[in-house]
């Protein structure tokens, strides 16, 4: 089952790959590798192929990934995101996550809320996150981000979240991430985040949205990470992640 679906997802973006849209828009694809490291020296690794389309009527990115995590084990996620237009100044940007261990994890995520764009380069947008998997605990977590250029070739965002898991325990964290256009075929991506009882590295990871418009990487904003209650009360901790994408031709 877990071959079939993920040649499934391969088949669905070597199909969105090949199709060009007659109107006006851009079209791209390409593969990349992320790492995280999370408290009590936890750590995930994913490689992906994706492909992205943007068009007057919004964008919209697909994802197949397959991954190893030092708390459950290897798998697979399929990601998607959507920003349809609402405006000339503002989209309604919609996140979800699917993902199969091949051990016993299962776990997704939805998150969804409107995006600004002050300027052509500035963009501020917030959002509300629900998250479950097959262990004990669900989360739920709102959260703000604002993206602006820092140099040229150089884009940082910068954001806040706050969340609650069903048990009670809540979560506040903030995030600081860049992404860097060493060349037209080549972007590297970082992140850190540091917070209260910060979410924890997992298999639910990427988060998608912000960075790389929307490129899966994994954390940021109360996105990567376990929606397992966290066991700690009111550590400080932090997550770390790098990423880089290749883009094909």
């Amino acid at each position: 089952m877990r071959t079939r679906y993920l040649r499934g997802l391969v088949f669905a973006g070597a199909a969105f790959l090949a199709v060009r849209p007659v109107t006006a828009g851009t079209m791209t694809g390409g593969a990349g590798v992320d790492y995280e490291t999370g408290p009590e020296a936890q750590s995930y690794r994913s490689a992906l192929l994706f492909g992205s389309a943007d068009l007057a009527s919004g964008d919209f990115t697909v994802a197949a990934v397959r991954f190893g995590d030092s708390s459950v084990g290897p798998g697979i996620s399929g990601f998607a995101n959507a920003g349809p237009r609402i405006t000339s100044a503002s989209r309604l940007r919609v996140i979800g996550l699917r993902t199969i261990g091949d051990r016993a994890y299962r776990a997704w995520r939805v998150r969804a809320g409107p995006e600004l764009n002050l300027t052509s380069e500035v963009t501020l947008g917030a959002y509300y996150l629900r998250a479950q998997d097959n262990s004990a605990g669900n989360f739920d977590a709102g959260g703000v981000e604002l993206s602006v250029p820092i140099a040229r070739g150089v884009s940082g965002q910068v954001g806040s979240s706050y969340g609650k898991w069903d048990g009670g325990a809540t979560t506040a964290q903030g995030m600081m991430a860049g992404t860097w256009h060493a060349g037209s075929r080549v972007q590297f991506l970082c992140e850190v985040d540091v917070g209260r009882n910060v979410m924890t590295t997992s298999s639910s990871a990427p988060s998608g949205g912000g960075i790389l418009g929307g490129l899966p990487i994994t954390g940021g904003l109360g996105n990567g990470g376990s929606v397992t209650e966290s066991r700690t009360e009111n550590r400080v901790t932090a997550t770390s992640q790098f990423g880089v994408r290749f883009l094909f031709p």
